[in-house]
């Protein structure tokens, strides 16, 4: 193991502070439209972000090849986990999320919560498709959890935030 001289590593200590604080992966809240009061019990979805679909290989002289970008992915997944309630909060928001539109809906992602954030992301033509959740006699330590899939579309849609910090 190698042993650093402490300037040395007060130079990347003190490079690492002037990026700026780091997000914490807990600080969302993911709001669907229409249904506003549930970002309460979502406990896990997806980040978008925009990315290429892939890599494309270029050939090239004598044999080479190099890689260039496919088309920018706006349709994306990810999972996404929902707290159940005893009144049956998640139950009513499938049913209402159907019989509103087929199931599909439009969200915000936001880096804080709706009334106090950093920035949000708006998603569009989303759906859920949830696993059956596992009921066990002997688990009295655990929130009866949804969990499944997101399917979206992110366009790259980013509102700035209406705080500096949400604490």
């Amino acid at each position: 193991m190698a042993i650093s001289l402490s300037s040395y590593m007060k130079g990347f200590f003190d490079l690492t502070k002037a990026i700026g604080l780091k997000a914490i992966s807990s600080d969302f809240a993911f709001e669907i439209a229409g249904f506003e009061g549930t970002y309460l019990l979502v406990k896990q979805a997806p980040w978008p972000e925009l990315t290429p679909q892939g890599e494309i290989e270029v050939p090239t002289v004598l044999g080479g090849m190099a890689y260039q970008p496919q088309q920018v992915k706006f349709a994306g997944q990810g999972p996404i986990s929902i707290m159940e309630t005893r009144a049956g909060s998640v139950n009513q928001l499938l049913v209402g999320l159907i019989t509103k539109n087929q199931g599909v809906f439009d969200a915000k992602i936001y880096e804080g919560t709706p009334m106090k954030y950093i920035k949000a992301k708006s998603i569009r033509d989303c759906f859920i498709q949830l696993d059956a959740p596992d009921r066990d006699w002997e688990n009295r330590s655990q929130v009866l959890t949804f969990s499944g899939t997101l399917f979206f579309h992110y366009f790259g849609d980013d509102m700035a935030g209406n705080s500096t910090d949400y604490r």
